[in-house]
């Protein structure tokens, strides 16, 4: 009796120290695809099932997020979590669920594209939404650092962007999320701040960033704050990506 105790304890630890391990960070598993739109109906019809059969619960918790605008508009991409590495180390062997994808949705990709992994970066998260809220629409700004990059440098940058977006009191959630393998010249995706968005009428509002900067760091800040950005940050570009409820089962 004492035997069996000791190894529900053990089991028990174990499971225990994986979910505090998960807890110390956020981080998403993600991959780019493009499908062959001849079969769009019945490749989203697969899908949803697919994510219905196996990926309701965390840590695989899944949905698929159309790319709206930006360069690579028109791609899909895949996104579960939050998960992390002991997370995906402790999933079970699932035949069924690799069948189900060779038979039901691998067909229909015509193309895979970046496979990634995306954490937030401690201390850079503003989060206002209400429990249980989900966003259906984000705006994502990808950034390429520098060759001399100091990620110090580079955080406290991205705090003072941060300090001013909670000083302007729209923000319902942003972040930003560090790649977590290296990505060198293949494509530039270091960084990425991802911004929630309830309706394309937010594009035309003017947060008057520049000013509540100011107003926080000083007369003449913003432009000293423009010139370490560039230093630090070699390129930039945004996309606007959307929940495909359809496919997510929602």
């Amino acid at each position: 009796m004492k035997k069996i105790s000791t190894l529900v304890l053990a089991i028990l630890f174990t499971f225990s120290a994986i979910a505090e391990e998960a807890k110390s960070y956020t981080q998403w598993d993600t991959f780019r695809f493009t499908i062959d739109n001849n079969n769009a109906k019945k490749f989203t019809n697969n899908m949803r099932e697919h994510i219905k059969k196996y990926h309701v619960k965390a840590p695989l918790k899944t949905k698929i997020y159309n790319v709206t605008y930006g360069p690579d508009a028109n791609d899909l991409i895949w996104v579960m979590g939050p998960v992390s590495f002991s997370e995906l180390d402790a999933l079970p062997d699932n035949k069924k669920h690799d069948q189900d994808w060779e038979d039901n949705i691998n067909p229909y990709i015509t193309s895979y594209k970046q496979s990634e992994l995306w954490r937030v970066i401690e201390g850079l998260e503003i989060n206002n939404l209400d429990k249980g809220v989900s966003p259906e629409k984000f705006m994502a700004r990808y950034l390429t650092v520098s060759k001399n990059y100091e990620s110090d440098v580079g955080k406290y940058l991205l705090m003072q962007v941060k300090k001013t977006l909670s000083k302007i009191g729209k923000t319902k959630y942003w972040a930003v999320m560090d790649n977590q393998f290296i990505q060198g010249l293949k494509n530039g995706r270091h960084m990425m701040g991802l911004s929630s968005m309830e309706s394309f009428a937010e594009w035309d509002e003017d947060l008057e960033f520049s000013k509540h900067f100011e107003e926080l760091y000083g007369k003449g800040s913003f432009k000293a704050f423009q010139a370490n950005y560039n230093k630090s940050f070699k390129n930039q570009w945004n996309e606007l990506i959307s929940v495909n409820k359809e496919m997510s089962g929602l």
